[in-house]
């Protein structure tokens, strides 16, 4: 796999490159004036590249759904914790008539898991405490243990089974577009310098004012404030910092 030019995030790149562009478009004239490289083709290609690498990941986006399922995930959690309260009951009240001990049902491993938020673990607790349950349907039900009951937290631990599902599907998402996607973004990285570069070229010592719309540590104070995401650092790889 190419190995990444850039260090901060891979959603950054083309915001920071739009800020870019957007600046070269307005001081054009001497961009044109120091390098032919900078004529038109030059700058179509910029923003072709740009514009596909900003629709190529969405990475802000998979990590606000991954947000809303582990909010989610908790609810369903604690909902779960709740739940197994009436259980513990009917099972010592069904005590001597169950076909293995108390403490051998997982209560107490299933509620350590849920505290860990180890939810494969609870997954798998959980299942093994609703197969204990349903081996003993006689004997709990003669308790007053009802069969809804059992098939409601059923449910829930699908719920939450499926909730982790796909939360692990969109981690993996977000791994293979990363991933698979880094050439592009090397590109654009590069284009970027090359913009950076000049401007600083042209502007240090003559325009302060320019010569910080062509920095990269103020174009990455600038994703934050503007309401990007937060750079992994401050100093990138190449040589586009000032």
């Amino acid at each position: 796999m190419e190995e990444k030019k850039f260090n901060c995030k891979m959603e950054d790149v083309p915001v920071i490159t739009g800020f870019a562009l957007s600046s070269m478009e307005n001081d054009k004239g001497d961009f044109l004036s120091y390098s032919p490289v900078f004529s038109d083709p030059f700058m179509d290609d910029a923003r072709l590249k740009q514009t596909f690498c900003m629709e190529l990941v969405k990475s802000k986006d998979v990590v606000k759904l991954q947000k809303s399922i582990t909010l989610l995930l908790s609810k369903k959690l604690e909902e779960l914790r709740v739940s197994l309260n009436p259980f513990e009951g009917y099972l010592k009240l069904a005590g001597s008539t169950l076909d293995i001990q108390v403490v051998d049902f997982g209560l107490n491993d299933l509620r350590t898991a849920i505290s860990k938020g180890n939810v494969e673990g609870v997954i798998s607790e959980a299942q093994s405490f609703v197969g204990h349950l349903k081996r003993n349907e006689t004997a709990l039900q003669a308790k007053g243990l009802k069969p809804e009951t059992v098939t409601a937290l059923t449910a829930l631990v699908g719920e939450i089974a499926l909730l982790n599902q796909q939360q692990n599907d969109l981690k993996n998402k977000r791994s293979r577009v990363a991933s698979d996607n880094i050439k592009d973004f090397n590109d654009l990285w590069d284009i970027l310098g090359t913009i950076l570069n000049a401007g600083r070229a042209m502007y240090r010592g003559a325009d302060a004012v320019k010569l910080k719309e062509y920095t990269m540590a103020s174009l990455l104070k600038r994703v934050h404030t503007e309401g990007g995401s937060t750079p992994d650092a401050d100093v990138p790889k190449t040589n586009t910092q000032a």
